[in-house]
């Protein structure tokens, strides 16, 4: 095991961290055919500016091994991202990676305005995080990192009354935003995520889906919502692309009370149709493993589980 030394990250300057962050976006499109170049570009941008919370690992002297960093929004705490590059002996990253993670929910931990502390973190290189969360009191969800190819072969249904089915319109995002809180509210997903509480809190998640980054570049004409007599939204799907031919579903919502009428599955299906004609070749989307009804309908919608990670919640109350 080399020699190892933590620092805030705000001790580095871009270059310094470049090439570990460059190593990481490559990890990111092998596995998981993400190009993340554009949250990158963020992040270094904070960098430059000293303003990334977070902590490097720095091994044999100055060689840069492995980061986290973390942001806070009033009472919630985050853990971004958190990467380490393979060592010498092997279980020397998942050390470096147990000691940054640990720095990451100590400095949350320990803050009096810190009452909520959310991970999302994709392990790369095997490693494992369960350990160290479960022992700083996290709560555990398996979810399933899912894909399916985009091809021809794939029939997809329309519902009863395809006129409901309109293109994204963003102008109705706060009567989405209120739909989506009523088809979270008994949600396992809504212990997972803060953003699906209130009305309010899915309108900013929304509205961060189609303006950052962070989960794909909006794709207006690959996102669609269905409409109820009174022209509010009764379901919709967001679709993002997160790297050339390959597109993301960040968010899909229905109603549930017009669960089971094949809205849903229409909506996937005029998404496949836009990509497609897009010359897009796969989709992705996340499921939470305990939802069995989500990730059955999933599967017969023609996508496969291809990576597993978790996600991690702790309440201090």
């Amino acid at each position: 095991m080399p020699d190892v030394r933590y620092i805030p990250i705000s001790r580095l300057d871009e270059a310094a961290m470049l090439p570990l962050m460059e190593e990481e976006a490559r990890m990111w499109l092998r596995d998981l055919y993400w190009d993340y170049s554009a949250i990158q570009k963020v992040l270094l941008s904070f960098i430059r500016e000293k303003m990334l919370p977070g902590y490097a690992a720095l091994a044999d002297g100055n060689r840069l091994v492995g980061y986290a960093y973390f942001l806070a929004n009033q009472a919630r705490g985050s853990i971004g991202a958190l990467y380490t590059t393979p060592t010498t002996p092997p279980d020397g990253a998942q050390k470096i990676a147990d000691d940054l993670l640990e720095l990451a929910i100590m400095c949350f931990q320990d803050s009096i305005d810190i009452n909520r502390i959310e991970a999302q973190i994709l392990p790369f290189h095997g490693q494992d995080y369960a350990r160290v969360f479960v022992k700083y009191g996290f709560r555990r969800y398996p979810r399933l990192y899912l894909v399916r190819n985009i091809d021809a072969g794939h029939a997809e249904k329309e519902p009863a009354d395809p006129t409901k089915i309109i293109p994204w319109d963003s102008s109705l995002i706060g009567h989405a935003a209120a739909m989506t809180a009523v088809s979270y509210r008994d949600h396992l997903d809504h212990q997972i995520l803060e953003d699906y509480l209130t009305p309010s809190n899915c309108e900013n998640y929304l509205r961060g889906l189609v303006t950052n980054p962070g989960c794909g570049v909006f794709l207006p004409e690959a996102s669609f919502m269905c409409l109820d007599a009174h022209e509010n939204p009764c379901g919709y799907v967001i679709c993002s692309r997160i790297s050339d031919g390959c597109a993301l579903i960040p968010q899909i919502a229905m109603h549930p009370g017009w669960q089971g009428r094949g809205l849903g599955a229409a909506l996937i299906g005029r998404c496949l149709r836009q990509l497609r004609a897009m010359n897009f070749h796969n989709l992705s989307l996340v499921v939470t493993e305990n939802n069995s009804r989500a990730h059955e309908w999933y599967r017969r919608m023609g996508f496969q589980p291809h990576r597993e990670f978790s996600a991690f919640i702790w309440n201090r109350d």
